[in-house]
């Protein structure tokens, strides 16, 4: 085959996996987005949370969606743009021609390469970088409400766990008197009377405590046991938590160490060492090798869904162009479903990584070698042809439900 006409079919090719890869990025990514959407609005309309403070939490929050909608977008655009050529009969036109499935798959693998170095990047550099970052703004917003925003004689509720009233306010050194707070607790509510108070802002440990003297509190039990109790302190500590975000400063509040998912890589690797070297660390051994290994694996998530797009997306066309597109749905759960049982055995029974992780991973590409080649043979692959079996009679039926209505 001329070299000029080579090119232009793995351009053409390239750019019809490109297209809905895209599309369905972004898609995807908005989706996630939507879930944080409208915490995130109520911080804009009822907290006063700046228009900039929000679009830096949206932009943490990016590199901790990428490494999942990158692969799943990629191979949606698999799919979506090799489904559409089969359908069409292009693919047919192609092998016609002399152009067989290892010369379609030149360009995809291009692209899955691609997508393999940003996925990587993403999950080895940018993730923890994410997550560590929303942490820390979420907490700069928290300690601006806790420092600036407050106002004697007024009511404040910057606070998911409470409301608090001071009757005077120092603004340069932070002291406030004649206190009154209401703390909303998942066993009890306490209304606290206090005669001093100071705010008390931990930048190291991402910690922000109203610290009382001289008070009273009134504690009332939630649920069956409805104990009243009258509690006079000197000194008494009172955490708040960031109203709209479900207090995300830490899953923990008394434990403020940097959990897996927010560590490094380089240092996630150095834990993990020190702790098989009998070395005292204080995050979970296993916790961290499912992380770690996670991040490792997360490249070759493109490659499995190339060399499973390729035969799947070509041979699933009996049931239209939304076929491929299910597959594809398919193809990303089972995947998913898969690396999520590996993280869980790993980081909560300690089955090791290289059964739980690499043991898969080695099974699946074997497996879409198979495919490959069943494909490359015109043979039929079992599981696609069942599930193409299964969709055609299902639009049969939803057609002919429709033409009787």
């Amino acid at each position: 085959m001329p070299i000029m006409l080579s090119s232009k079919i793995n351009r053409y090719i390239a750019w019809e996996v490109l297209g809905p890869t895209i599309l369905c990025l972004l898609v995807f990514t908005l989706v996630l987005l939507m879930g944080r959407l409208v915490k995130l609005v109520d911080l804009v309309v009822n907290k006063g949370v700046s228009i900039g403070d929000i679009l830096l939490l949206f932009g943490t929050m990016l590199p901790t969606f990428l490494n999942v909608t990158l692969p799943l977008a990629f191979l949606m655009g698999v799919m979506i743009g090799l489904g559409r050529m089969s359908t069409d009969s292009e693919t047919v036109a192609l092998k016609a021609a002399g152009i067989g499935l290892s010369d379609i798959a030149k360009p995809v693998l291009s692209i899955a390469l691609i997508c393999a170095i940003i996925t990587g990047v993403a999950g080895i550099w940018l993730k923890p970088w994410g997550y560590h970052s929303f942490r820390q703004q979420i907490f700069n917003i928290a300690k601006q409400k806790a420092t600036i925003g407050f106002q004697p004689q007024v009511f404040m509720k910057h606070f998911d766990n409470m409301v608090l009233y001071a009757n005077n306010l120092d603004n340069r050194s932070g002291a406030m008197s004649d206190l009154f707070i209401v703390e909303n607790g998942p066993e009890a509510t306490s209304m606290i009377f206090a005669d001093q108070g100071h705010i008390n802002v931990n930048d190291r440990e991402t910690k922000i405590t109203f610290q009382l003297q001289d008070g009273t509190m009134h504690r009332q039990a939630i649920g069956q046991d409805s104990s009243y109790q009258l509690i006079n302190f000197h000194h008494y500590d009172v955490q708040p938590a960031l109203a709209g975000l479900d207090n995300q400063i830490d899953d923990k509040p008394k434990d403020r160490k940097l959990r897996p998912k927010e560590m490094k890589t380089a240092l996630l690797w150095e834990q993990i060492e020190n702790y098989e070297q009998g070395r005292q660390t204080t995050n979970s051994l296993h916790a961290m090798q499912a992380e770690l290994h996670t991040r490792l694996t997360a490249p070759l998530a493109p490659f499995l869904f190339a060399l499973f797009g390729l035969p799947f997306s070509i041979q699933a066309h009996r049931s239209g162009r939304s076929g491929g597109f299910v597959m594809g749905l398919i193809i990303y759960l089972v995947y998913f479903s898969l690396l999520s049982l590996a993280e869980t055995s790993t980081a909560e029974t300690g089955v090791t990584p290289w059964l739980s992780f690499w043991l898969p991973h080695a099974l699946l590409v074997l497996l879409s070698l198979y495919c490959l080649k069943q494909s490359a043979h015109e043979r039929p692959i079992v599981f696609v042809s069942w599930v193409e079996n299964l969709l055609a009679n299902l639009s049969k039926r939803f057609r002919s439900d429709h033409v009787n209505r």
